[in-house]
């Protein structure tokens, strides 16, 4: 029985062939092995050396037996496919580390499974959620599943990398795990690895993964550099031409608005309301000309009760929320990442934003202070209206269920409110509407909401039995933009389609309220 190995196959990027532009330290590798076809085997020498552990937690350096030594080898073989050249790396051992940025193909293994594998033969999936936090997150199930059994979103988590089973005989009916990597175990060697690394290829280049898993091309990281710094400098040209329609300034985090009193800007005396972009860019000592001057801009959260306090900190940079359309390819930066998105996803996303309903009864202007503040300012408004913000309800047990029913309630209408700010701030709000028009439908829920609006001695307007189409979720965004229909970013977008849709599948009626803030010059 021929002896199988552990194959992790990488693609190197066209135009690349020599390996000082392929290796960061092409000084520091040997040749292994040149074979007759021009592949060559590099290795970097391995030096022995001590486990820190041996000494620092065993007291005891001298036993050479448990010294340790981290081989790392790479094979480059470059193959004629077609009409098409194209160089392949093997790695071995720790060699994975030995590449420069941007030389491998991106997303080359997560094509190759995705073209292979079946939609029900997933065993484990790495992902990422985009525009908020950035949080990355890995799912492993006891046996292949169905991509639907993953807590995976395919409108807001992106792929970085999948495990499944395939039925491929090429591939041995191995288990296949790739994302920039491909790596199976097949019964494969030096003297026939090429058939397996072209026929991986020409996976590869197929596109029936479209038919079930297309969404993988809906949003990606930009990870290229060069690619980053062109859309860093069309951000900057986009700024100096005071084109603010698709680049403002957000909080880049879920914060506290209670514990904020003002935001302060480095170099600058005053304190606003909020953060501005146009305030910002004045700040500048020099004329704006490098994303470096705004990563090095400090914006500061102060503190409510201690306005010599900083309780927020970021860079300029990380504040900016942009949508920038470049050789007809949209992109958008959010939390300090670009992401490109397709341009048919964009428009989806749009038209869906733009089909939610709008609540036109007039709010009260936001005139500062914490979204504690303006929701009282809002109730002593609404005539027959009251304030739920301030139950917590726990369902299922634990103080971490606490859930509120909304911030206020006003006639059929649960009102949920948030100050605007970066998608991660949005995406809170959306999640937080959800979970609780989730939570209407509980019973218990129901009763201890009941128990405590008797015992605050208020008037008890929920009605019993409780019918979900009786009501309106309304999320209302404190905004420094006047448009009737709330200015968000795009990935704030994917969230609130995403959460409204969930809501109507529920029974409820939807509606976005802007909420104006006042004038800066009031």
């Amino acid at each position: 029985m021929a002896i199988k190995n552990k194959l992790s196959i990488y693609l190197v990027k066209e135009g690349l062939e020599d390996k000082k532009d392929i290796f960061d330290k092409p000084n520091d590798l040997r040749e292994l092995q040149k074979y007759a076809d021009g592949s060559v085997a590099y290795y970097v020498p391995s030096n022995t050396h001590k486990p820190s552990w041996l000494k620092s937690f065993f007291l005891n350096s001298n036993n050479s037996e448990l010294w340790q030594a981290n081989s790392r080898v790479v094979l480059l073989k470059q193959l004629s496919i077609g009409n098409e050249k194209r160089i392949f790396a093997l790695t071995f051992g720790y060699a994975r580390f030995l590449f420069k940025e941007n030389v491998l193909e991106e997303q080359f293994g997560l094509r190759v499974i995705l073209n292979t594998i079946q939609q029900n033969q997933i065993r484990r999936i790495a992902k990422s959620s985009v525009g908020s936090n950035q949080k990355q997150s890995d799912e492993q199930m006891p046996k292949s599943s169905d991509i639907s059994e993953f807590g995976f979103d395919i409108n807001r988590d992106l792929m970085r990398n999948v495990c499944g089973k395939s039925d491929d005989e090429m591939f041995e009916n191995s288990m296949l795990t790739g994302g920039d990597i491909f790596s199976l175990t097949v019964s494969r060697d030096i003297t026939n690895v090429d058939e397996l690394l072209e026929y991986s290829y020409v996976r590869y280049k197929e596109d029936t993964y479209k038919e079930k898993f297309a969404w993988i091309d809906n949003i990606k990281y930009v990870k290229d550099k060069a690619k980053i710094d062109i859309l860093n400098r069309q951000l900057v040209n986009e700024i100096r031409s005071c084109n603010y329609d698709k680049i403002w300034m957000a909080v880049p985090e879920v914060v506290s608005w209670e514990d904020i009193k003002d935001f302060k800007i480095s170099g600058i005396k005053e304190t606003y309301d909020d953060i501005y972009i146009d305030i910002v860019v004045d700040s500048l000592r020099n004329e704006l000309i490098d994303v470096a001057q705004l990563q090095c801009k400090r914006i500061c959260a102060m503190s409510s009760n201690d306005d010599k306090r900083t309780v927020y900190e970021w860079n300029a940079y990380n504040c900016i929320v942009a949508e920038i359309e470049l050789h007809g390819e949209a992109y958008c930066l959010s939390n300090g990442k670009w992401y490109r998105i397709n341009n048919n996803f964009v428009e989806s996303i749009n038209n869906q934003y733009s089909s939610i309903d709008l609540l036109f009864e007039d709010f009260s202007e936001y005139e500062g202070g914490s979204e504690d503040d303006y929701n009282d300012l809002l109730n002593k408004s609404l005539k027959g209206s009251q304030l739920l913000h301030k139950y917590k309800i726990s369902i299922g047990g634990g103080q971490g269920n606490n859930i509120e029913p909304c911030d206020l309630l006003w006639k059929n209408k649960m009102i949920h409110v948030k100050k605007n700010g970066g998608s991660s701030v949005l995406s809170h709000l959306f999640n937080q509407a959800l979970v609780a028009g989730q939570a209407w439908f509980d019973n218990d829920f129901r009763t201890q909401l009941h128990e405590k609006l008797k015992e605050a001695g208020e008037q008890d307007y929920i009605e019993e039995p409780f019918k979900s189409s009786d009501y309106e979720i309304i999320i209302a965004i404190i905004n420094k933009f006047d448009d009737e229909r709330p200015k968000i970013p795009f990935f704030s977008k994917v969230a609130i389609c995403y959460a409204a849709k969930n809501m109507k599948n529920a029974g409820y009626n939807v509606k976005l309220k802007n909420i104006k803030m006042r004038s800066l010059d009031d």
